[in-house]
């Protein structure tokens, strides 16, 4: 039992590490916002100027509450962990503007290698998590919740939706539907990486598979 809490936190860990790279060497110079509250804090940030980081935190904490309300106490406390954690390796983990020599041979090609491998380190950040009985303290904490009262829905159909919204919303914010397409395109490959991690394990006994 100890062994695998440990394991829980080891993994959880990983998660955290996996989403503040995507943020700080893909999404931040890009201005990709494929969903999730990463995502989401993205497009408040841009707004309001006000650091990712912070944004995120002040967005997950008030869904965490509500999580540890109805998901349970173990749920509750893996999940403050990870919201806690991404931000913090979002501050310890350099911004790199990586793909910055590929914005300048083409800007597509910039997007679609930032929307890629953007997309498949969100995604396992998310799988990790859902398979270590938590969440990532984002829109994936949404959709759980909605599952819980709404259980004849699918887990992914829930994110797509949710998401949808934050990728919208950065299109008209950017006011650049490249923007909008690249995002979208790395939020289909957000769902796609949890169904690969997920495919095989039940969130919980009411929860089917993403």
């Amino acid at each position: 039992m100890k062994k695998e809490l440990w394991l829980d936190y080891g993994w959880i860990t990983v998660s955290s590490i996996l989403t503040a790279i995507a943020v700080n060497f893909f999404f931040r110079f890009t201005g990709l916002a494929p969903g999730g509250i990463t995502g989401l804090s993205i497009v408040f940030s841009t707004i309001l100027g006000v650091p990712i980081d912070i944004m995120s935190v002040s967005i997950s904490l008030p869904l965490l509450a509500l999580g540890m309300i109805i998901l349970g106490k173990n749920f509750g406390i893996k999940t403050l962990y990870i919201t806690l954690m991404t931000p913090l390796f979002m501050r310890i983990i350099p911004a790199l503007h990586i793909t910055a020599a590929l914005n300048k041979w083409h800007p597509i090609l910039e997007l679609i290698v930032a929307a890629l491998l953007g997309g498949v380190l969100v995604g396992s950040s998310i799988g990790i998590a859902l398979n270590r009985s938590c969440a990532t303290g984002g829109t994936d904490l949404i959709a759980l919740l909605l599952k819980y009262f709404l259980s004849f829905l699918k887990l992914s159909h829930i994110l797509l939706v949710l998401d949808g919204f934050v990728v919208v919303a950065s299109g008209v914010i950017n006011n650049n539907l490249l923007i909008a397409v690249f995002s979208f395109i790395s939020l289909l490959i957000i769902i796609k990486t949890i169904a690969f991690f997920t495919q095989n394990k039940l969130f919980a006994p009411k929860l089917e598979q993403a």
